[in-house]
Protein backbone atom coordinates (compact mmCIF):
# COMPACT_ATOMS: atom_id res chain seq x y z
CA UNK A 1 0.00 0.00 0.00
CA UNK A 2 1.32 3.34 -0.97
CA UNK A 3 1.81 5.48 2.06
CA UNK A 4 -0.22 8.65 1.63
CA UNK A 5 0.66 10.38 4.86
CA UNK A 6 2.31 13.74 4.40
CA UNK A 7 4.17 15.14 7.41
CA UNK A 8 4.17 18.91 7.59
CA UNK A 9 5.84 20.93 10.33
CA UNK A 10 3.79 24.03 11.04
CA UNK A 11 5.90 27.01 12.16
CA UNK A 12 3.29 29.75 12.18
CA UNK A 13 3.48 31.71 15.40
CA UNK A 14 -0.01 32.97 16.27
CA UNK A 15 1.14 35.83 18.40
CA UNK A 16 2.37 37.64 15.31
CA UNK A 17 -1.30 38.20 14.51
CA UNK A 18 -2.01 39.89 17.84
CA UNK A 19 -3.25 43.44 17.62
CA UNK A 20 -2.04 46.32 19.70
CA UNK A 21 -5.50 46.74 21.18
CA UNK A 22 -5.55 43.20 22.50
CA UNK A 23 -2.13 43.55 24.07
CA UNK A 24 -2.97 46.85 25.68
CA UNK A 25 -6.28 45.58 26.98
CA UNK A 26 -4.68 42.37 28.19
CA UNK A 27 -1.99 44.27 30.07
CA UNK A 28 -4.60 46.47 31.73
CA UNK A 29 -6.53 43.42 32.82
CA UNK A 30 -3.40 41.71 34.13
CA UNK A 31 -2.61 44.78 36.24
CA UNK A 32 -5.76 44.02 38.23
CA UNK A 33 -4.63 40.52 39.13
CA UNK A 34 -2.69 39.73 42.29
CA UNK A 35 0.78 38.76 41.07
CA UNK A 36 1.22 36.48 44.07
CA UNK A 37 -1.43 34.10 42.75
CA UNK A 38 -0.10 30.64 41.91
CA UNK A 39 0.17 30.24 38.13
CA UNK A 40 -2.41 28.03 36.45
CA UNK A 41 -1.20 24.67 35.22
CA UNK A 42 -1.22 24.61 31.43
CA UNK A 43 -0.58 21.87 28.90
CA UNK A 44 2.52 22.11 26.71
CA UNK A 45 1.50 21.46 23.11
CA UNK A 46 4.72 22.63 21.49
CA UNK A 47 6.89 20.79 18.96
CA UNK A 48 4.04 18.85 17.38
CA UNK A 49 3.69 17.54 13.86
CA UNK A 50 0.59 17.96 11.75
CA UNK A 51 -0.29 14.87 9.74
CA UNK A 52 -2.43 15.31 6.64
CA UNK A 53 -3.55 12.98 3.91
CA UNK A 54 -2.12 14.19 0.63
CA UNK A 55 -5.36 13.55 -1.24
CA UNK A 56 -8.30 14.46 0.96
CA UNK A 57 -7.05 15.75 4.30
CA UNK A 58 -8.10 12.55 6.10
CA UNK A 59 -6.54 9.22 6.98
CA UNK A 60 -7.54 5.58 7.17
CA UNK A 61 -6.95 3.13 9.98
CA UNK A 62 -4.45 1.30 7.78
CA UNK A 63 -2.50 4.51 7.23
CA UNK A 64 -2.42 5.25 10.95
CA UNK A 65 -1.00 1.78 11.54
CA UNK A 66 2.04 2.77 9.46
CA UNK A 67 2.92 5.63 11.82
CA UNK A 68 5.43 5.28 14.60
CA UNK A 69 4.32 5.72 18.19
CA UNK A 70 5.96 9.15 18.30
CA UNK A 71 4.03 10.20 15.19
CA UNK A 72 0.77 8.91 16.68
CA UNK A 73 1.43 10.87 19.87
CA UNK A 74 2.07 14.05 17.87
CA UNK A 75 -1.08 13.54 15.78
CA UNK A 76 -3.25 12.87 18.83
CA UNK A 77 -2.01 16.11 20.39
CA UNK A 78 -2.63 18.03 17.16
CA UNK A 79 -6.20 16.68 17.07
CA UNK A 80 -6.87 17.69 20.68
CA UNK A 81 -6.79 14.10 21.96
CA UNK A 82 -3.84 14.47 24.33
CA UNK A 83 -5.96 13.40 27.30
CA UNK A 84 -6.34 9.84 25.96
CA UNK A 85 -2.57 9.26 25.71
CA UNK A 86 -1.16 6.74 28.18
CA UNK A 87 2.63 6.97 28.47
CA UNK A 88 5.09 5.14 30.69
CA UNK A 89 7.82 6.83 32.71
CA UNK A 90 10.05 6.97 29.62
CA UNK A 91 7.37 8.57 27.44
CA UNK A 92 6.54 5.39 25.51
CA UNK A 93 2.99 4.97 24.22
CA UNK A 94 1.08 2.23 26.07
CA UNK A 95 -2.33 2.37 24.33
CA UNK A 96 -1.53 2.51 20.62
CA UNK A 97 -4.73 0.73 19.51
CA UNK A 98 -6.93 3.05 21.58
CA UNK A 99 -5.25 6.14 20.13
CA UNK A 100 -5.71 4.91 16.55
CA UNK A 101 -9.37 4.15 17.24
CA UNK A 102 -9.94 7.61 18.73
CA UNK A 103 -8.31 9.30 15.73
CA UNK A 104 -10.47 7.36 13.27
CA UNK A 105 -13.64 8.07 15.26
CA UNK A 106 -12.77 11.75 15.59
CA UNK A 107 -12.38 12.04 11.83
CA UNK A 108 -15.71 10.28 11.28
CA UNK A 109 -17.43 12.79 13.53
CA UNK A 110 -15.94 15.68 11.55
CA UNK A 111 -17.03 14.18 8.24
CA UNK A 112 -20.46 13.51 9.70
CA UNK A 113 -20.82 17.15 10.67
CA UNK A 114 -20.07 18.17 7.09
CA UNK A 115 -22.62 15.70 5.72
CA UNK A 116 -25.21 17.08 8.11
CA UNK A 117 -25.08 20.39 6.25
CA UNK A 118 -26.62 18.70 3.24
CA UNK A 119 -29.54 17.50 5.34
CA UNK A 120 -30.38 20.91 6.83
CA UNK A 121 -33.35 22.90 5.61
CA UNK A 122 -32.77 26.23 3.93
CA UNK A 123 -33.97 28.06 7.03
CA UNK A 124 -31.57 26.07 9.21
CA UNK A 125 -28.70 26.82 6.84
CA UNK A 126 -29.50 30.52 6.95
CA UNK A 127 -29.61 30.47 10.76
CA UNK A 128 -26.29 28.61 10.93
CA UNK A 129 -24.61 30.99 8.47
CA UNK A 130 -25.81 33.97 10.51
CA UNK A 131 -24.45 32.40 13.70
CA UNK A 132 -21.11 31.94 11.96
CA UNK A 133 -20.97 35.56 10.83
CA UNK A 134 -21.55 34.68 7.17
CA UNK A 135 -24.54 36.91 6.54
CA UNK A 136 -22.85 38.36 3.45
CA UNK A 137 -22.85 34.87 1.87
CA UNK A 138 -26.63 34.55 2.07
CA UNK A 139 -28.61 35.41 -1.08
CA UNK A 140 -32.40 35.54 -0.80
CA UNK A 141 -35.07 36.22 -3.36
CA UNK A 142 -37.79 38.80 -2.83
CA UNK A 143 -39.86 36.27 -0.89
CA UNK A 144 -37.00 35.51 1.49
CA UNK A 145 -36.13 32.14 -0.05
CA UNK A 146 -32.52 30.98 -0.19
CA UNK A 147 -31.27 30.95 -3.79
CA UNK A 148 -27.63 29.93 -3.32
CA UNK A 149 -27.88 26.82 -1.16
CA UNK A 150 -24.84 25.05 -2.64
CA UNK A 151 -22.63 28.13 -2.34
CA UNK A 152 -23.71 28.67 1.26
CA UNK A 153 -22.92 25.06 2.18
CA UNK A 154 -19.50 25.46 0.58
CA UNK A 155 -18.88 28.67 2.55
CA UNK A 156 -19.79 26.87 5.78
CA UNK A 157 -17.42 24.04 4.91
CA UNK A 158 -14.64 26.48 4.14
CA UNK A 159 -15.30 28.18 7.45
CA UNK A 160 -14.94 24.84 9.23
CA UNK A 161 -11.62 24.24 7.46
CA UNK A 162 -10.40 27.71 8.46
CA UNK A 163 -11.33 27.00 12.06
CA UNK A 164 -9.35 23.77 12.02
CA UNK A 165 -6.33 25.52 10.52
CA UNK A 166 -6.46 28.38 13.04
CA UNK A 167 -6.63 25.91 15.92
CA UNK A 168 -3.71 23.92 14.49
CA UNK A 169 -1.64 27.10 14.22
CA UNK A 170 -2.26 27.96 17.86
CA UNK A 171 -1.33 24.43 18.88
CA UNK A 172 1.90 24.62 16.91
CA UNK A 173 2.74 27.92 18.60
CA UNK A 174 2.51 26.13 21.96
CA UNK A 175 -0.92 27.44 22.93
CA UNK A 176 -2.85 25.66 25.65
CA UNK A 177 -6.44 24.49 25.24
CA UNK A 178 -6.93 23.57 28.89
CA UNK A 179 -6.89 25.73 32.01
CA UNK A 180 -6.59 24.18 35.45
CA UNK A 181 -8.06 25.47 38.70
CA UNK A 182 -7.34 25.18 42.41
CA UNK A 183 -9.68 23.19 44.61
CA UNK A 184 -13.17 24.72 44.82
CA UNK A 185 -11.90 27.79 42.96
CA UNK A 186 -12.93 29.73 39.85
CA UNK A 187 -10.23 32.42 39.88
CA UNK A 188 -8.45 33.45 36.67
CA UNK A 189 -4.86 34.31 37.55
CA UNK A 190 -2.18 36.00 35.46
CA UNK A 191 -0.92 32.85 33.71
CA UNK A 192 -4.46 31.80 32.83
CA UNK A 193 -5.27 35.26 31.52
CA UNK A 194 -2.33 35.14 29.15
CA UNK A 195 -3.64 31.85 27.75
CA UNK A 196 -7.08 33.39 27.28
CA UNK A 197 -5.55 36.36 25.45
CA UNK A 198 -4.06 33.93 22.92
CA UNK A 199 -7.54 32.58 22.26
CA UNK A 200 -8.90 36.11 21.97
CA UNK A 201 -6.29 36.74 19.28
CA UNK A 202 -7.36 33.60 17.44
CA UNK A 203 -11.04 34.55 17.53
CA UNK A 204 -10.50 38.14 16.44
CA UNK A 205 -8.33 37.04 13.52
CA UNK A 206 -10.86 34.36 12.51
CA UNK A 207 -14.35 35.89 12.71
CA UNK A 208 -16.17 32.68 11.75
CA UNK A 209 -14.86 30.57 14.63
CA UNK A 210 -17.08 29.82 17.59
CA UNK A 211 -15.90 28.59 20.97
CA UNK A 212 -17.41 26.20 23.49
CA UNK A 213 -15.99 26.41 27.01
CA UNK A 214 -16.40 23.10 28.82
CA UNK A 215 -16.17 23.33 32.60
CA UNK A 216 -15.18 20.38 34.80
CA UNK A 217 -14.66 19.59 38.48
CA UNK A 218 -13.07 16.79 40.47
CA UNK A 219 -15.18 14.13 42.16
CA UNK A 220 -15.36 15.75 45.60
CA UNK A 221 -18.66 17.45 46.39
CA UNK A 222 -22.18 16.67 45.26
CA UNK A 223 -23.08 16.23 41.60
CA UNK A 224 -25.18 19.41 41.63
CA UNK A 225 -22.44 21.44 43.28
CA UNK A 226 -19.83 20.26 40.81
CA UNK A 227 -22.04 21.07 37.83
CA UNK A 228 -22.38 24.62 39.15
CA UNK A 229 -18.64 24.80 39.86
CA UNK A 230 -17.76 23.68 36.34
CA UNK A 231 -20.13 26.25 34.88
CA UNK A 232 -18.71 29.05 37.01
CA UNK A 233 -15.18 28.17 35.93
CA UNK A 234 -16.19 28.36 32.28
CA UNK A 235 -18.05 31.61 32.90
CA UNK A 236 -14.91 33.09 34.45
CA UNK A 237 -13.05 32.41 31.20
CA UNK A 238 -15.92 33.82 29.15
CA UNK A 239 -15.85 36.99 31.23
CA UNK A 240 -12.26 37.67 30.18
CA UNK A 241 -13.12 37.03 26.52
CA UNK A 242 -15.97 39.50 26.98
CA UNK A 243 -13.34 42.23 27.36
CA UNK A 244 -12.74 41.77 23.64
CA UNK A 245 -16.45 41.73 22.75
CA UNK A 246 -16.32 38.02 21.94
CA UNK A 247 -18.98 36.80 24.36
CA UNK A 248 -21.58 36.42 21.58
CA UNK A 249 -19.38 33.78 19.96
CA UNK A 250 -18.83 31.79 23.15
CA UNK A 251 -21.09 29.16 24.72
CA UNK A 252 -20.61 27.60 28.13
CA UNK A 253 -21.35 24.03 29.16
CA UNK A 254 -20.58 22.23 32.41
CA UNK A 255 -19.90 18.52 32.84
CA UNK A 256 -19.17 18.75 36.54
CA UNK A 257 -17.44 15.57 37.70
CA UNK A 258 -18.93 13.44 34.89
CA UNK A 259 -15.98 13.49 32.44
CA UNK A 260 -12.73 13.04 34.39
CA UNK A 261 -9.49 12.69 32.45
CA UNK A 262 -7.99 10.82 35.42
CA UNK A 263 -10.00 8.22 37.30
CA UNK A 264 -7.70 7.78 40.28
CA UNK A 265 -8.87 9.06 43.66
CA UNK A 266 -5.91 11.21 44.66
CA UNK A 267 -4.73 14.81 44.49
CA UNK A 268 -2.72 14.29 41.29
CA UNK A 269 -5.84 13.10 39.46
CA UNK A 270 -8.06 15.76 40.98
CA UNK A 271 -5.70 18.52 39.81
CA UNK A 272 -6.09 17.36 36.20
CA UNK A 273 -9.87 17.08 36.46
CA UNK A 274 -10.41 20.65 37.74
CA UNK A 275 -10.32 22.34 34.35
CA UNK A 276 -11.91 24.31 31.52
CA UNK A 277 -11.37 23.07 27.96
CA UNK A 278 -11.44 25.26 24.84
CA UNK A 279 -13.35 23.53 22.01
CA UNK A 280 -13.73 25.33 18.67
CA UNK A 281 -16.45 24.58 16.13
Amino acid sequence: MTKKILLITCVIFLSSCATTNIQELGDKFLDLINPSDAPAEVTDLSEQVLVLDAENGGFTEEELETLSNDELIALAKEKGLEDILLLDADGNLLNRDQVIKALVEGQALTEGAMQELESLSNDALIELAQAKGLEDKIILDEDGNLVNRDELIEALREGAAETELAVAELQKAGGSFVLYFAYDDTEIDEAATRVIIEHANLMQNNPSVRLRLEGHADERGTREYNLALGENRALSVKEVLGLYNLEDRVVVVSYGEEQPVEIEHNEEAWEKNRRVEFVYY
